[in-house]
């Protein structure tokens, strides 16, 4: 099995981590955009999987994981620029594939409009392309800072959804990873959510050029995956309704077999 490596690359926002798996070869690189409120974290189970004929990539969004902090009221677009950070380092007469998982999805259509000839195509998973009236609804609640104070009972929520509600699928000791990693930014750890529920969507997807392979879970995302699927104009969807729960983790077989499935050979 392929070991994952560390470093680190100087981007706009300051010092952007990230995650490699595999060697580099005559395949493009694969470049893995985490969910927020998480980090490339999310992708370790499914990083040796995707890396048998490719080296792949997962690196930290600015305000999470390894990465510098950030701005609370960041942006998507914030996000792709400082992805350019770690795919100017690769060959430049390769463009890169991108696998983009809930708001990594859109960061993965903003990298490929700002940079359509460094990207070769995408596939995305459970994309969170909500209309503008639910952006707005949920935006608030989302983005607010979290309000930790001395009383244990502050953590409550962040234990409830990092925790009770993925012990079952993930086990004990990956969600507690992936909880201690989603308070590493304290009261700006919800900046992603701020990001994704101010992307104007419509707009922005319908500006995605390159061939867009969209996988569908049974998940709350299922629909907006289906819209996305019809903002995105070279998007074919594959829905995967028998996938209920941890994507990455539990799933990670069956959709690494879909995300190599569906790349340009």
């Amino acid at each position: 099995m392929n070991a994952i490596t560390k470093g680190y690359s100087n981007g706009p926002f300051g010092q952007v981590h990230w995650r490699a798996c595999g060697e580099r070869g005559e395949t493009p690189d694969l470049v893995c955009l985490h969910p927020a409120p998480f980090s490339g974290l999310a992708f370790t189970a499914i990083m040796p999987l995707l890396a048998k004929e490719r080296r792949v990539i997962a690196p930290d969004f600015p305000g999470h994981g390894g990465s510098d902090p950030h701005r609370a009221d960041a942006s998507i677009r914030d996000y792709a620029e400082a992805m350019f950070s770690v795919t100017d380092n690769l060959p430049p007469d390769r463009p890169v594939d991108l696998f983009g998982f809930h708001t990594g999805c859109l960061v993965a259509c903003e990298l490929s409009i700002l940079a359509p000839d460094r990207v070769r195509s995408l596939v995305l998973i459970d994309v969170p392309a909500f209309d503008e009236a639910t952006r707005h609804a949920h935006l608030a609640e989302s983005s607010a800072p979290p309000g930790f104070t001395t009383d244990i009972a502050s953590l409550e929520p962040a234990w409830e959804r990092g925790i009770t509600r993925r012990v079952e699928s993930q086990g004990m000791t990956r969600s507690f990873e992936m909880f201690v990693e989603h308070l590493r930014h304290g009261e700006a750890m919800n900046a992603g959510f701020h990001a994704g529920f101010t992307y104007p969507v419509e707009d922005r997807l319908a500006k995605v050029d390159q061939p867009t392979t969209i996988i569908a879970t049974q998940s709350m995302l299922l629909e907006p995956s289906r819209r996305a699927a019809s903002l995105i104009p070279a998007a074919k969807l594959i829905e995967r309704l028998d996938i209920t729960r941890a994507v990455l983790d539990e799933a990670a077989e069956p959709i690494a077999d879909e995300v190599l499935t569906n790349l340009p050979s």
